[in-house]
């Protein structure tokens, strides 16, 4: 920024004594501008990250799988730890107790002490939810635990981050930071150091305790969150290859750019694939973003990568919408490019589920219906792909109708329709226009997940403004009224959907 606003002493010398004062001013006017607009960019950057995360940097002491909570038996540091100074640092376990607390505050459960005897970390948890305390600092901030506790899996994350730009510590739970704090500057020593689990008779397990010497992201927090024993090892459901037919309690996600968007926000696809599998109770969870490529999909600061989208959303099939944009953006000669960048993508939601789908662009209009035989080449390397991979590929069996896009690009609702009945037509069924009644609740449901999913305001809620005080509560600025607000929208849409499903069993299909 220096380099773009400060005015070298002689510039401005010779601008003031040429009696130049407008000239002057101009060129001052004119650094401010240039400083500004490299603000904005520099605050526009901050926000968009990868999906970069290291789980195995700064770890400093680790136990896979679960043990017992009431075992009372020390877990002492490795020699490496010992005399080590925590700063920044992270804890993180699972944990799951059999019977129902009854205490309040609560009493410990796991401790990090050091030997001779010295408090230095301290769970505690009670009838209204868990505490901790730090450092002989008494317990403090307390999280709700929101379902029963008892024979539940809890997955706790201790942060502590006291950086100069941003130093805020939070306690979350099961993924979701429920309170954060300004720990003050210092450190803790390790000497001698153990953790001590204790369930003070509540029985249950403990299970994937870590110790970092850093601050986790909350990418990284997520990616703990979702290891066994928290999520089940579940066999992988059959390819489309092998099965046709959607299951019971499908979820499919759909990926892609401006088509994809137009696509689920239009209805016509996810109308057509409930009437068809009524008593299925298919969900479908909107994954695209406006201007994605198999190249990049650039998402805000602490989003997470497409990878745990897929998970966290419960994705057993997704759909994968691309090609138009790469076409436009790199013509024929990126089509080697084009390729790898598909597989790597399509290799990534394999990991999650080898249910997929690849959909064939839809050709441009106007002036730009030069560029369809390219387009036709980018299909033909998607149906390679799919065909690799064992997923479907979705063709465009019918002509574009003449008005499908508004500007031979971006889709008009009649596109999007089409779009999504050609998708849809890949499960046979009535392919009649579906009722509108049904369209706009799923509309109304979708928008219920955009703003859950893909909040305008992110910054505030996982990015890097969460030490405002409009993330937090009035009362007690400690509580981040904020993560736990917007986990009121899964009931929401969970309602939507039983409605949605019921007027399409009303509409032709019975529920089980």
């Amino acid at each position: 920024m220096t380099r773009l606003t400060a005015m070298h002493a002689d510039e401005q010398k010779e601008l003031q004594e040429g009696g130049h004062p407008a000239c002057f001013l101009e060129a001052m006017f004119f650094r401010l501008l240039l400083g500004i607009q490299f603000m904005f960019l520099s605050s526009v950057f901050a926000q968009v990250s990868g999906d970069a995360s290291d789980l195995a940097a700064g770890l400093v002491a680790q136990w896979d799988g679960a043990m017992p909570l009431d075992a009372k038996t020390p877990l002492p540091l490795p020699d490496s730890a010992q005399g080590m100074r925590l700063e920044n640092f992270a804890v993180a376990f699972a944990f799951r107790v059999e019977a129902k607390p009854d205490v309040d505050p609560g009493s410990p459960i796991l401790a990090l002490r050091n030997d001779p005897p010295g408090m230095l970390l301290d769970w505690h948890l009670g009838a209204g939810g868990m505490a901790v305390a730090i450092a002989g600092h008494g317990v403090a901030h307390p999280v709700p635990i929101a379902s029963s506790v008892a024979g539940q899996w809890q997955h706790v994350v201790l942060n502590v981050k006291r950086d100069a730009r941003q130093s805020l510590s939070g306690l979350w739970l099961n993924g979701i930071e429920l309170n954060s704090w300004r720990e003050p500057p210092g450190s803790i020593a390790l000497d001698k150091a153990r953790f001590e689990p204790n369930s003070r008779g509540l029985g249950g397990q403990m299970a994937n305790l870590r110790l970092y010497n850093r601050a986790l992201t909350r990418p990284e927090i997520l990616a703990l969150a979702e290891q066994p024993p928290l999520v089940g090892l579940k066999p992988k459901p059959p390819p489309f290859a092998t099965t046709s037919h959607l299951m019971a309690n499908e979820v499919i996600a759909v990926l892609g750019g401006t088509e994809a968007v137009a696509v689920v926000e239009d209805g016509t696809l996810e109308a057509l694939l409930v009437t068809q599998f009524p008593g299925n109770r298919i969900k479908l969870r909107d994954l695209s973003w406006e201007a994605d490529t198999v190249f990049r999909q650039d998402r805000p600061m602490n989003f997470g990568g497409l990878k745990q989208q897929l998970e966290r959303s419960g994705a057993t099939a997704a759909v994968l919408m691309f090609g138009r944009q790469e076409c436009l953006e790199r013509g024929a000669s990126g089509l080697g490019e084009f390729k790898t960048a598909m597989e790597k993508l399509v290799s990534t939601c394999a990991e999650v589920t080898p249910r997929l789908v690849l959909v064939e662009p839809v050709a441009f209009e106007g002036a730009l219906a030069q560029h369809n035989d390219t387009l036709k080449k980018y299909a033909a390397v998607m149906a390679e792909v799919a065909k690799a991979q064992g997923a479907l590929f979705a063709a465009q069996s019918t002509v574009v109708k003449p008005g499908a896009t508004r500007d031979g690009l971006n889709l008009t609702t009649t596109g999007a329709a089409q779009l999504g009945r050609n998708v849809a037509r890949l499960w046979s069924g009535d392919l009649e226009a579906p009722d509108e009644r049904l369209k706009a609740l799923i509309r109304q449901k979708n928008t219920l997940w955009h703003r859950y999913w893909r909040p305008a305001n992110w910054a505030f809620l996982h990015g890097d403004r969460t030490a405002q005080p409009s993330s937090r509560d009035h009362l007690d600025p400690t509580q981040r009224w904020f993560p736990s607000e917007l986990e009121k929208y899964p009931p929401l849409i969970q309602a939507k959907e039983d409605e949605l499903w019921k007027l399409a069993n009303d509409l032709g299909g019975k529920l089980p």
